[in-house]
């Protein structure tokens, strides 16, 4: 006799990226931040815990952008992710991802977060903190205190507010999938509500609070880009590359430094192709991720890469999860060759070295 299976409810994200930008002046999600477009840095950061499905809500004329965006982030393989189109309004645009979630076997009991594209610092010890109190309420919110006084203008009058018990509310707020679905079903203004808490609230539904994050802001303005960018570089700790490789010249082998094969009697013998630049070059990357070598990556006792081209290696490690979550800001290569001949050195510099490195501006010395 079969057992029936019992659902674990999983954990699934919306993040809402639909709309027009029209106070930053421009499509802001697409703008540089930390090496990336903005929008990448907030996909990574919702799923810095468990995550199994994410469905990104986008405007249809976005969505090749959009697209291309999701392959730049470095999500973790186990994300399926799924673009859904957005509607005029916040609501639609939830509800198309929720349609999305459902389409692609996401049960009513699975848990949700609903978080804003523009929103590209939220931490993984918030995210935890919604996690932790999923029971709490019918869904979860972050809160902070508002720091400033508060006046409410009308008519030109006006009136100051009491802040006491005022908190601002952020994104992303954690509920059940059928919780939002019903909430939005059950109101037929749901347009009206700035936000998920609001709408579940309306229907009877209870908010819960946890301590938000001061740094968890929304991008709306171009002012707000340069503190984001602050508070995230804040975050990083920069670190450099160092890659070295040996290899002997032998006869009957092609010489193939940096991707380019050059005319020589002598070659360099080795497993692959033997490209001692590019060796050095991945050893270099792995080595700021502390990713270990590519000795461990492609060990030379494995067949597969016997005679490979190394630039199809160079591709594996820089599609290599930990490599993509790296922010690279200065792009230059400096190559120190020891060999027979100097003119590998101005060979180097051609403009090819650059296209097949993928590195804008390399300097090279010959010793």
């Amino acid at each position: 006799m079969k057992t029936a299976r019992v659902h674990r409810p999983s954990l699934a994200a919306i993040v809402v990226a639909a709309g027009s930008s029209t106070r930053f002046g421009r499509g802001k999600l697409f703008i540089p931040f930390a090496g990336k477009p903005l929008i990448c840095t907030t996909l990574q950061a919702v799923c810095q815990i468990p995550v199994r499905r994410l469905v990104l809500v986008c405007r249809p004329q976005d969505r090749a952008k959009m697209e291309k965006c999701v392959t730049q982030a470095a999500l973790p393989r186990r994300v399926h992710v799924v673009l859904a189109s957005g509607g005029p309004t916040r609501a639609e645009s939830v509800l198309n991802g929720l349609k999305a979630l459902a389409d692609n076997g996401a049960s009513g009991q699975d848990w949700v977060l609903i978080h804003d594209g523009a929103r590209p610092l939220v931490c993984r010890a918030l995210l935890k903190r919604l996690v932790a109190a999923r029971d709490m309420g019918d869904i979860v919110v972050p809160v902070i205190p508002v720091a400033d006084s508060l006046r409410r203008t009308s008519a030109g009058r006006t009136e100051i507010l009491d802040r006491i018990g005022v908190v601002a509310v952020q994104t992303p707020q954690l509920c059940q999938v059928a919780t939002l679905r019903s909430a939005y079903l059950a109101c037929s203004d749901s347009a009206s509500f700035g936000d998920e808490a609001a709408l579940i609230e309306s229907t009877g539904g209870r908010v819960a609070t946890v301590e938000g994050d001061a740094q968890n802001t929304k991008v709306t303005v171009p002012g707000d880009v340069e503190i984001a960018e602050a508070a995230f570089s804040a975050r990083v700790r920069t670190v450099v590359g160092f890659g070295y490789d040996v290899h002997r010249f032998v006869s009957g082998r092609p010489l193939i430094l940096g991707g380019i094969r050059i005319t020589s009697e002598l070659g360099l013998d080795g497993t692959s192709d033997a490209d001692t630049v590019l060796h050095a070059l991945m050893d270099a990357v792995l080595g700021c991720a502390g990713a270990g070598d590519i000795g461990g990556m492609f060990p030379s006792s494995d067949g597969q890469y016997a005679g490979i081209d190394s630039t199809v290696l160079l591709a594996r490690v820089l599609a290599d999860r930990r490599i993509r979550r790296l922010r690279m800001f200065r792009r230059t290569l400096l190559l120190s060759l020891r060999g027979r001949d100097c003119r590998t050195t101005r060979l180097l510099c051609r403009e090819e070295s650059r296209a097949s490195l993928g590195f804008g501006r390399m300097m090279s010395t010959s010793r």
